[in-house]
């Protein structure tokens, strides 16, 4: 009873935020659509498990790659999946906002906008066999749909772009090292700054989210992955936005972890101080008809720039800003 209190609070808290961003003209908000993310959020299962390794082990019996595929149920004859969150399990950031925004394409989708052909693009094909990957195809990051939910970077951000559903914003702390900084000049704002920032008032809850986390070693400013050992990375977290608690603390939906228990971990409310992120990059979703775009986009089509963080290179916030559509 305590979380299903917990959960309703929240969602009356999220519908007042959204409709006053949207009373003040803070920029467009589809309520329609923020709600039915708030929902699929909440028709999730707590917990479950959080991993990312890539073979059962003695914690979990599968992976959470097998978990997206079981609840991801569509034949070549359906014309739309059904998902089942249920089967989703374990899990790790990426995976529950994937899931998170197919469940909300089908609330929302009650007329069969969106094309067949489109939901079977936006299946995962995670190297499992079956009727639709009869070669047991794998998308990599930047691959495909699921490839680019998967992706480091402003993955989301440039998808969301890409399919023309609605807009991005982006917030940057600076770095706090010599060697990390884009330019000679860029200072790292205060505490107080940064808590400040513009960029919070801007989100509404059910915008999607990624968190480029402030560390010590200040690897938070890294975008993607160079592959090079002995490099600082990217470390971040994709989430979904839920608002600012009465401590003005960042809270979030995803699958949170790894920690001492991650069989105890997965699905769940997070929350963190402002100044434990460095670099922010928001996505609201004004169009979810524009999802039917994915027709276009086929499992093994590539977004270079994606697939470069996954390994090859790190992105500079100029480059960044532009492949997510800000000039």
């Amino acid at each position: 009873m305590k979380i299903l209190r917990y959960r309703l609070a929240l969602a009356i808290i999220a519908t007042t935020a959204i409709a006053a961003a949207a009373a003040q003209g803070d920029n467009k908000v589809n309520q329609e659509w923020q709600q039915c993310v708030l929902a699929a959020v909440d028709s999730f299962p707590a917990n479950g498990g959080y991993y990312t390794g890539s073979r059962p082990n003695d914690t979990f019996k599968k992976t959470a790659w097998k978990g997206l595929h079981q609840a991801y149920q569509m034949t070549l004859a359906d014309p739309r999946p059904v998902f089942r969150q249920d089967l989703a399990q374990p899990s790790f950031c990426s995976s529950a906002t994937y899931g998170a925004l197919i469940k909300a394409l089908l609330l929302w989708d009650t007329k069969g906008v969106i094309s067949r052909q489109a939901w079977l693009f936006m299946k995962p094909f995670v190297g499992i066999v079956d009727n639709m990957n009869e070669k047991g195809f794998y998308q990599s990051d930047g691959q495909g749909f699921w490839g680019m939910m998967n992706g480091n970077g402003p993955a989301v951000a440039v998808l969301f772009h890409q399919l023309k559903a609605g807009f991005n914003f982006t917030a940057y702390r600076g770095a706090k090292t010599q060697a990390c900084k884009e330019t000679p000049d860029e200072r790292y704002l205060t505490d107080d700054e940064w808590r400040n920032h513009p960029v919070w008032q801007q989100a509404v809850p059910g915008d999607f989210m990624k968190i480029f986390w402030n560390r010590d070693d200040d690897s938070g400013a890294i975008i993607g992955d160079n592959g090079v050992k002995g490099d600082l990375q990217e470390h971040g977290h994709s989430v979904i936005f839920m608002g600012i608690d009465s401590d003005g603390n960042v809270t979030y939906w995803s699958s949170n972890g790894p920690g001492e228990n991650p069989a105890e971990m997965g699905y769940g409310i997070g929350r963190c101080d402002k100044t434990k992120i460095q670099r922010v990059v928001f996505s609201r979703i004004l169009y979810p008809e524009k999802f039917d775009n994915v027709k276009k986009l086929l499992p093994k089509d590539i977004n270079q720039y994606i697939y470069d963080l996954n390994g090859k290179k790190h992105s500079t916030t100029k480059e960044l800003k532009k492949h997510i559509g800000i000039k």
